[in-house]
């Protein structure tokens, strides 16, 4: 997370012979694109990113800001207990922006304020109530915290006057309440901010009934200005794309139906089984971990803690072997659907 003015650089997974492609996104990129286009002509844009865990969300924010010129501003929700970090993102983003203007150079974004100065920012970065005549107010009264919202917009609307600025908040679905208060009178008030994109990503498989971001999607749907973008599997051809950019080499068709089959066309799980002998052991926690969260008639009774086994050797040479374990797995976690998890394949033996 942080500021980005240059080239942004893709995930990297050890193993492979060449960088992944960023496949099968042209239309994402395309509904970004759109929107920049109508921040770059003074109207106001916000676009919600959804997807399941590893769908490629940060990817493809990743590729549309190293195309984009402007200043990137990038704050990351943490999942840390039942409400999060409060202001994490933001916290995030100030620190290093601060690391970038200093103190007085964001006190300077405030200047032209009556009685403007770094005192309510200090609420979220301590650094800098340092400034002299600017110690940190109260932070429990409304009034404190109306300030605390009006200054991040004041220093937003400030430096998208210096350029376009894209202002990205990721993994919303673990955002605290006081995050998404914020974020959402930023979405509300981009009116009266020329020159400022706003997106937001989030995992829509994290959304059950009662999770608290559903009614603010809700509540923002119906502002004129906000899209909503989703970032769906990849098709087969395009899963075959990804995996000859990590190879070098076009899979077979035993070699693609296998990855394709397990992965579900997640890019992420793609990638890893493409190139390592076993599942990677963070991925596989993941899974674990995504499979024990979903409903109990969805994930079954899967031997999600077992070893999974799988090899998927480049462009088909060698074997490919499946234990059926991490397949469940990814079927539950990707789709939660019992009908398609449970359907364990045997051994397969494929060779150039």
């Amino acid at each position: 997370m942080g500021i980005r003015t240059g080239r942004a650089s893709g995930p990297g997974v050890a193993g492979r012979v060449g960088g992944p492609a960023m496949v099968g996104r042209a239309g994402q990129l395309a509904e970004l694109e759109s929107a920049l286009g109508l921040v770059r002509d003074g109207a106001p844009a916000t676009v919600l990113i959804g997807g399941e865990a590893g769908i490629g969300k940060t990817r493809l924010v990743s590729e549309f800001s190293r195309r984009a010129d402007g200043r990137i501003l990038t704050g990351g929700c943490l999942e840390l207990g039942v409400d999060g970090l409060p202001f994490a993102p933001f916290t995030a983003l100030l620190r290093d922006l601060n690391r970038h203007l200093g103190p007085d150079g964001i006190a300077a974004l405030l200047a032209g304020i009556p009685g403007a100065t770094t005192a309510g920012l200090a609420r979220l970065l301590p650094e800098l109530a340092a400034l002299p005549g600017t110690p940190p107010g109260p932070d429990s009264d409304g009034q404190s915290r109306a300030r605390l919202f009006e200054q991040v917009l004041t220093l937003l609307e400030h430096l998208a006057d210096q350029g376009l600025v894209i202002l990205t908040i990721e993994d919303a679905h673990w955002a605290d309440s006081a995050s998404r208060d914020l974020r959402s009178f930023l979405v509300r008030s981009q009116q009266s901010i020329d020159g400022l994109l706003i997106v937001v990503t989030y995992r829509s498989d994290e959304l059950h009934r009662t999770h608290p971001l559903r009614p603010l999607l809700a509540e923002v749907d119906r502002i004129p200005w906000v899209r909503r973008v989703e970032v769906s599997p990849l098709s087969l051809r395009d899963t075959s794309e990804l995996v000859a950019s990590i190879t070098g080499a076009p899979p077979t068709d035993r070699v693609l139906d296998v990855v394709y089959r397990r992965s579900g066309g997640n890019p992420l799980f793609a990638e890893a089984l493409a190139c390592s002998p076993d599942l990677p052991e963070s991925l596989r926690d993941l899974l674990i971990a995504g499979v024990r969260r979903l409903p109990e008639e969805s994930s079954g009774s899967a031997p999600c803690s077992s070893q999974p086994s799988a090899t998927v050797t480049p462009a088909g040479r060698g074997s490919v072997r499946d234990d059926g374990t991490s397949a469940y797995c990814i079927a539950a976690y990707s789709r939660g659907q019992a009908r398609r998890a449970t359907d364990r394949p045997s051994c397969i033996s494929t060779s150039a």
